[in-house]
């Protein structure tokens, strides 16, 4: 709005204007300089913000422990298990962890008490049939604001006895009898199938460990994948990816580390000489996650789908995979599920056990003709 307010010819014939003018000239460029200036800073802060994002989010840069917030079960938003971020090699044993309670210790005393039963009722422990259960919080029976956990190995075991009841009386009333078979359980919070997979030797928490420890295990159930879920889906796309091939990769990142698993607790049972093992691989379940982030649902399913096609292609040198969906879906009215709506009470814990006791059944049978 400035103008001159008078114009003049100099000495010199040169035109001049007010200062009026030179001053409105030069806060103009001082205030076009200054802009200039804001627009580089705030584009270099973006470029910076989605570099960084980009390098973490592909694994080219991690963040430090503890950089992410840990959130307790129970808050509004659904916790990891207490263990958040895409880092999994972060993962350690909860603060209070009793060192006797871990997979070796579990697969010891399976057979210990197996041993016993058998030496009181006369009968070799050869004959014994072992089942581990294997995996995070939903294995280990973790129920949210409860001092105990309620595993559903125990209503496994009491199922399975009530099937080969009835199958036994229905062939040879007189010969009824409870199976040889003992089942053990070792699921840890928060515990993602990378952590898994990475431990697999470990001795407090490692698959294998449990599988060496017993011996000749029959089947190993492993249930695994809603940590790792819980932390890929919510990831931010990666920059310039389409969202197809986006979705792909963040399925691979859950669907990879499980099935490198089940191929390495198979190669360990083989070193043992128990060439024979079966996994039972139980599917993602649905949580109240999933209906809040509806991409983390179709990424589920897509892990699931993975899981049943490999289980049914895999063709390894010993042992074999069987694929079973989680028993029973989600539902928030539903008393089998926790207040968080990721892990259950204790119906829901027994209601898993006994849901997945004919499938158990199914694969022992396939695998013995003495049961």
């Amino acid at each position: 709005n400035y103008g001159p307010v008078a114009t003049g010819r100099g000495s010199r014939g040169d035109h001049i204007a007010s200062f009026d003018l030179e001053i409105a000239s030069s806060r103009q460029i001082h205030e076009t300089r200054t802009a200039s200036g804001r627009h580089v800073i705030a584009w270099f802060f973006f470029a910076s913000f989605a570099l960084a994002s980009y390098c973490i989010y592909t694994g080219i840069l991690e963040l430090p422990k503890g950089a992410v917030p840990m959130r307790e079960s129970g808050e509004d938003n659904p916790s990891n298990d207490n263990v958040s971020g895409l880092n999994d090699d972060d993962w350690e044993l909860p603060s209070g962890y009793d060192e006797q309670d871990n997979a070796k210790q579990e697969a010891e005393k399976a057979f210990a008490s197996a041993a016993e039963q058998q030496s009181n009722n006369h009968k070799p422990t050869n004959g014994i049939k072992f089942v581990f259960c294997y995996g995070d919080s939903l294995t280990a029976g973790y129920i949210p604001n409860e001092s105990t956990t309620h595993p559903y190995g125990p209503a496994l075991q009491s199922e399975l006895n009530n099937l080969y009841h009835a199958a036994s009386a229905a062939i040879t009333p007189e010969l009824q009898h409870p199976p040889n078979i003992v089942i053990q359980s070792a699921g840890y919070l928060g515990m993602p199938a990378k952590a898994m997979l990475k431990n697999v030797e470990q001795e407090k928490v490692g698959a294998c460990t449990a599988v060496e420890h017993s011996p000749k295990p029959s089947v190993v159930i492993i249930l695994a994948g809603t940590n790792d879920l819980m932390q890929v889906a919510p990831y931010p796309e990666r920059p310039g990816d389409p969202e197809a091939s986006h979705d792909d990769y963040r399925v691979e990142m859950i669907l990879g580390p499980i099935t490198t698993l089940y191929k390495a607790v198979l190669a360990c049972s083989a070193r043992v000489g128990g060439n024979d093992m079966h996994i039972l691989s139980v599917g993602i379940p649905g949580s109240q996650f999933q209906i809040g982030h509806p991409t983390a649902s179709e990424i589920a399913a897509k892990v699931n789908e993975g899981l049943n096609e490999f289980s049914s292609n895999y063709r390894g040198t010993s042992g074999k995979i069987v694929y079973t969906d989680f028993p029973f879906a989600y539902d928030e009215s539903d008393s089998k599920w926790a207040p968080d709506g990721l892990h259950l009470t204790a119906l829901g814990y027994d209601e898993l056990g006994k849901r997945l006791a004919p499938v158990v059944k199914s694969v022992l049978d396939m695998m013995y003709d003495d049961l």
